[in-house]
Formats: C-alpha cells, structure tokens, sequence
C-alpha cells in the first residue's frame, strides 16, 4: 500500500509567498508551514491511494506496532522569511508532568538550502526574559545539512531557511522571544524546560541519521514501509506500508525509533 498526502497550509507572520506560489494558496498572511503528516485535531492530513483516504491514526499500529494516543511524528515543510520565536520545547518527562501529554518535542530540521539557525545559550547566566538573538550559538547549515534539537534547547529557526521538520507529533512551544510581535510569551514553562547547555546536532552532507525517535535515511529506493518526503521543487509525502517503490530523485525516509516501542 502507497499512499499520497494531502498537505494542509499554515500561514504565520514569519512565512514566505514562495509556498503560496508553488502550491497556489491564497491567504492573507504568508504560509510558513506546510503540515505534510499531522494527526492533530483540525489539522489532520489525508492519506490517500486513488478514491479511498484515511488518516495517520490509522497506521499508528502498522508503522509503529502499538496502539498510541495519536500519530507519533509530525511532518512539515517550513520556508522562513524571518526569525521564528525564540523558543523552547519540553522533553518527555516534563511533557508528561507538566502537560499531562505523552510526549515531548524533539526533532530535526533537513536543509533545502543554505540557511541560519539560533540554537543554544551563549551566556548560560543570563535570564531567559532578557535573552536576544546575540545570546545565542548562530549556526548557518548548508543545503543537505540536518539539524537536531534535542527538548530543552532555545532555538530559533532564521530567514532564508527552507527545511524539512521531522518531529515528535506534540505542538508544546513555549515562547521566550517573539520580535515584537505580540505573540503571548510562556517564560515560566521556559525557564523548567530550558537545559542551558543544549545545543543543536549538525550532521553535515547526511546520509543516514539514527536517532531514538526516529531515523532518517536519503534513499531512492524504499522495501517495506516508512514514510517517505521527497525533495522535489513541491515536496510530496508517501507512506508506504508493506510494499516497494522507487523514486526518480532522492528522498528522505523515516523510520520509526526505539523510543515507541519502549513508551509505557
């Protein structure tokens, strides 16, 4: 079974018209995210195969070979014409304790192009409520880059940055810095989630990416199932279950990781 994504488009104050333009959306502010496998409540996405769609729930038990609260792993396509927030995510145990949710946020960023990242506290004294986008670690990925952010690292994604996200499926964000914007700000689940020493995982030219979460392998043929975004001008996402296909240019596969299987 092969089945295509229906992408659902979100515009935010950040986003670039490039993503309206290639996937004719009209909306007033910007699309800055293009939700490519989502479970959530208003935002879930079809899988289809010809007439007939389901959603991601549905394979929770065949990808992942357990009955969870909702699809594990969120994907999308950012295009970023400005700073994001700066921000940070829990990880599993404060998402448990301080949410009540499952599961924290980790994830990682695949670099369509060169781009700019804020990942990490340069002045680990410094109170989050005064940090700026000079108290933090700059780092400028190039084009096949991947970068992980491990829960508990004030990031920020920077303009010019296109990038496939690979995620925990949680929508846990707790803003510190928000450019003025206006955007409510969550300082004191900050300062818990915040480990100070956390910084991002650059894995230059990736291939190949094991991570507890999940893996991520470019590939162009795929045997079995995973979930597979591929890196065409307009990115597509397939889920494959128990079936083979073979891509006419590289594309990105992800697979479940250890962490599922362990989850309580």
């Amino acid at each position: 079974m092969i089945l295509k994504s229906k992408p659902i488009f979100s515009p935010r104050p950040w986003g670039d018209r490039l993503l309206n333009e290639l996937y004719k959306v009209d909306t007033q502010d910007p699309v800055g995210e293009v939700w490519l496998l989502s479970d959530f409540q208003g935002m879930r996405t079809e899988l289809c195969e010809g007439e007939r769609c389901i959603y991601p729930v549905d394979l929770t038990e065949p990808l992942f070979n357990k009955d969870l609260p909702r699809f594990p792993l969120l994907v999308k396509y950012i295009c970023a014409n400005d700073w994001l927030s700066v921000q940070v995510h829990p990880d599993d145990e404060l998402a448990k304790s301080l949410e009540g949710d499952p599961w924290g946020k980790n994830e990682c960023w695949y670099f369509l192009q060169k781009g700019r990242i804020a990942a990490g506290i340069t002045r680990q004294e410094k109170p989050l409520e005064d940090l700026r986008n000079g108290d933090l670690r700059i780092l400028t990925p190039e084009r096949g880059d991947l970068a992980c952010l491990q829960a508990g690292t004030v990031h920020s994604l920077g303009p010019g940055s296109k990038v496939i996200e690979i995620q925990q499926a949680s929508d846990m964000t707790y803003r510190i810095y928000d450019w003025g914007r206006g955007r409510e700000l969550h300082l004191d689940k900050a300062r818990v989630a915040t480990k100070a020493a956390a910084s991002a995982i650059v894995i230059e030219e990736m291939r190949k990416f094991d991570w507890k979460y999940f893996s991520i392998e470019l590939t162009k043929k795929v045997e079995g199932s995973g979930i597979v975004i591929t890196l065409s001008e307009v990115p597509e996402l397939h889920v494959l279950i128990d079936d083979r296909e073979e891509f006419s240019e590289e594309a990105l596969l992800v697979r479940p990781g250890s962490f599922w299987s362990e989850l309580l």
